[in-house]
């Protein structure tokens, strides 16, 4: 796979295509920056929005320029990770904790406002990474589950409680709060509802690169910007949602070779390949009207199969600092055995596994699952008065007052992303992102007519931005291969 930014040697094309690209996320704009690289410039993307980016979203957040993403949050990992090669030679990046010098701190506490020590949340954490280690080893080394269609939150939970056998009442109920909590935060990782829902068998197929994680202070659009600008403009076209790609066409006014891309305004375009980059939550609702004829049967399955979860942000903004200056995050160690009513009404906060400092009035929250998607229906009224009481019984200060901003994602009801990304749930194997990714061939043609990139479609680096992009690059060099002497 070429560098992002590599310079590339005149290409010889034997002919030039026309391309339609569906969705200008990350992976549609680097597959149309890879193909402008290369020379052909004969394409649209179409994004059925009204700005680019997808599941990449930066807002201002006040009049300092302090920015915060509603989407992708940070560059994971660096070693062969385009996105930081991107950002690094456009001099974007500050380290995640670039800010937290040795004075900075977490604070872990209950719901009494009491403070857990560093020395247990350490030991958890060591047990709790041991826990995970072996949970990926099952797919490693080839390792049978212990159960039939094991999840990865079944065996963690059965792991650490022979671990809690040796602990007496108080240390054990204070352990099983931050196990539970790292479960929370897990989930936001996986970007699942549950870790009950992810499969065991497959769980270390997902590749984590080597390296520290980075922020984008200009916001990840500015990732964006950079591909965009190798674009011609007229190329990206917004606010085109497409009802259905015809691939077998039909259309005696057109060739028989060539896709016909119809949108919802009923606007029609015509090309030889066909790039579908829309996420795994619209080929799950769409994908058995979307395509005519219709998907492979094998390739409906595994779009069934995979998992694609609703990750969440709450972003608070008060009139002034809440907590003392050296308080990096507030981890709230919720307490199971608490909750005596499941009205999501009164517990969706208690997926919220922290509170983030990110600027030092501005506090931003995650979560994951059925809660965030509970959070989605509710006014922003009725989110800051829910904070503004958690915030005030875990830090035991009644004088917190409500935040004057309050700012949320709305992933799930996105009709446009309908969740946040992908993951293996129970029942899915690696082996269903090699057929979502597999391109779809008509009659007699040997050139494939549609192709597919996102990140679901990456076989090991599922969920992240720097998988989308490949994602975008593998397909678009898949189309210039067939038309250069390459």
């Amino acid at each position: 796979m070429e560098e992002p930014n590599e310079i590339i040697a005149e290409t010889n094309w034997t002919s030039k295509p026309k391309i339609i690209i569906i969705g200008a996320g990350i992976s549609g704009i680097a597959a149309g920056e890879y193909l402008s690289r290369k020379g052909l410039t004969d394409f649209k993307i179409l994004e059925a929005s009204h700005r680019t980016g997808g599941r990449i979203w930066s807002v201002s957040v006040d009049d300092e320029g302090h920015k915060a993403e509603m989407g992708a949050n940070w560059i994971h990992g660096i070693e062969r990770n385009p996105i930081y090669q991107i950002a690094d030679q456009n001099h974007l990046l500050e380290l995640r904790h670039a800010n937290r010098n040795l004075r900075r701190r977490d604070l872990h506490l209950t719901e009494d406002g009491d403070v857990i020590s560093d020395k247990m949340v350490n030991e958890v954490d060591f047990s709790y990474g041991m826990l995970i280690a072996e949970c990926e080893d099952f797919f490693h080394s080839s390792i049978p589950t212990p159960e039939e269609d094991d999840s990865v939150g079944a065996h963690l939970e059965r792991e650490f409680q022979e671990k809690l056998d040796r602990y007496n009442n108080g240390d054990r109920r204070s352990r099983q709060m931050i196990f539970d909590q790292r479960i929370l935060l897990e989930c936001c990782i996986t970007g699942c509802d549950n870790m009950n829902d992810v499969s065991l068998e497959e769980f270390g197929c997902y590749e984590e690169l080597p390296g520290v994680h980075y922020t984008i202070p200009p916001g990840f659009e500015a990732v964006l910007e950079i591909l965009k600008k190798n674009i011609p403009e007229e190329n990206i076209l917004l606010n085109k949602p497409v009802k259905c790609v015809n691939w077998a066409n039909s259309d005696n006014n057109k060739s028989a070779q060539e896709v016909c891309v119809e949108c919802e305004n009923g606007e029609k375009f015509y090309a030889n390949h066909v790039l579908c980059t829309v996420s795994l939550g619209v080929l799950k609702a769409a994908c058995d009207r979307m395509f005519l004829p219709p998907l492979p049967k094998d390739k409906q399955q595994a779009i069934q199969s995979m998992g694609f979860g609703i990750v969440d942000k709450v972003i608070l903004e008060f009139e002034e600092t809440i907590v003392e200056s050296d308080v990096f995050r507030i981890e709230l160690l919720w307490d199971r055995s608490q909750v005596i009513d499941n009205d999501l009404r009164k517990t969706w906060m208690r997926k919220i596994y922290s509170f983030e400092v990110v600027h030092e009035n501005i506090l931003v929250g995650w979560l994951s699952g059925k809660e965030a998607l509970f959070m989605e229906s509710l006014t922003e009224e009725q989110i800051a008065e829910d904070s503004r009481d958690t915030l005030r019984k875990f830090l035991k200060n009644n004088d917190i007052p409500l935040p004057k901003r309050v700012i949320r994602t709305r992933w799930g009801n996105n009709p446009y992303t309908r969740g946040s990304y992908s993951f293996l749930a129970i029942g899915a194997r690696q082996k269903d992102i090699m057929t979502l990714q597999e391109p779809l061939t008509a009659g007699d043609d040997e050139k494939p007519r549609v192709l597919f990139a996102g990140e679901a479609t990456h076989t090991t680096f599922y969920s992240t931005t720097h998988g989308a992009l490949l994602t975008g690059y593998r397909e678009a060099q898949r189309i210039v291969k067939m038309y250069t002497d390459q």
